[in-house]
């Protein structure tokens, strides 16, 4: 594949990521792909097979996953991270370790040889660890379910601005099969794309680098339609993070959207007599702040996180074949199949 990438700064010259363009991919088809058809049904696919299986609820408040556990191609989407690769981020130092790792998962998706991306804008944003506010013992672990994690707050008007919470984490020793993803109450779950196994030697050195805090950041996918993250690249170090009870980043991968919104001639004016009465009223009145709100005023550049897929699966008959052989072989036909066909919560 052939691509290019920028970093992306908002106004402030303030750091939110890598924007970057894949051009081209070989006619091999792609390793990772959405799929789509009628009645909200949707797969998300590696290699062809199923990762997971998705139905939009038809009240448009939520959608049904269901993780193919049998998928046999779910691993090693990437190159493994490397003990030299975690030296040479290192040496960048503290302050660009995120940098750093946007700039090493970046240059491997575009050249990944299998395609892992379509040829499109596609933007990398870190999503890190929100500290709390409210008293706590400093130098102890909170819980996994008190995790908070959010993206770099930015004067830009970006709207891939991610949130994700430790509530929402998988188990992934035993990753469950369905899961109803609430759009009204909850969503942006956290999906992991295999079970890993416990006690290998990978895991055990994974802790390792988290108790040194050199752990490199989980690579994950926000895909829209599942409203979710996806986990790319890092099964084992969130695994380790959590086992240790520290707290890893996130790099969130997602396609890149941009729109301009036409300004509203009354808007505007009533905007700009409102400053103009205050520098009246108030002599001593806040150039920063007047400043700031005409930038947002005549800023009309929004960014956004699209999901395209392909419209093949049609009425979805093939797709509700394989949910049902699924389901029924897992037995959780009794409990889901039905809701899941019927779009009903």
């Amino acid at each position: 594949m052939a691509g290019y990438w920028k970093d992306l700064l908002d106004r402030d010259n303030s750091w939110q990521g890598l924007e970057f363009t894949i051009q081209d991919n070989p006619a091999t088809g792609l390793a990772m792909e959405m799929l789509s058809g009628h009645y909200g049904r949707m797969a998300l696919t590696a290699h062809g097979t199923p990762l997971f299986w998705a139905s939009v609820l038809e009240d448009h408040s939520g959608v049904w996953l269901v993780f193919n556990s049998d998928n046999p191609c779910a691993q090693a989407l990437l190159p493994p991270v490397t003990s030299a690769d975690v030296e040479a981020v290192k040496k960048a130092g503290q302050e660009a370790w995120l940098a750093q790792w946007c700039r090493y998962f970046t240059q491997r998706l575009i050249d990944s040889p299998a395609a892992l991306l379509p040829a499109r804008r596609w933007l990398l944003r870190p999503m890190t660890q929100v500290k709390p506010t409210a008293p706590y013992v400093v130098n102890t672990a909170l819980p996994l379910a008190q995790w908070r994690f959010n993206s770099p707050a930015s004067s830009q008007h970006i709207w891939c601005d991610w949130t994700l919470y430790g509530e929402d984490f998988p188990d992934l020793t035993k990753p469950e099969k369905v899961k109803l993803v609430d759009w009204w109450w909850g969503g942006n779950l956290l999906l992991g794309r295999y079970a890993i196994t416990p006690e290998t030697g990978r895991l055990k050195w994974w802790r390792k680098k988290c108790r040194e805090g050199t752990l490199p950041p989980v690579l994950v996918w926000y895909i829209a339609g599942l409203a979710s993250f996806v986990v790319l690249d890092g099964h084992y170090r969130l695994q380790a993070a959590i086992e240790e009870g520290i707290p890893p980043d996130f790099l969130v991968l997602s396609e890149l959207g941009e729109h301009n919104y036409p300004l509203d001639p009354e808007h505007e004016a009533r905007i700009l007599r409102s400053l103009e009465m205050q520098q009246r009223k108030n002599p001593q009145y806040n150039v920063d702040g007047i400043n700031q709100t005409l930038m947002n005023l005549y800023d009309n550049r929004y960014f956004y996180a699209p999901t395209h897929s392909r419209a093949i699966l049609g009425n979805g008959e093939a797709w509700a074949r394989e949910v049902t052989a699924y389901l029924q072989k897992h037995n959780l036909a009794d409990d889901y199949l039905e809701k899941i066909l019927t779009r009903q919560e």
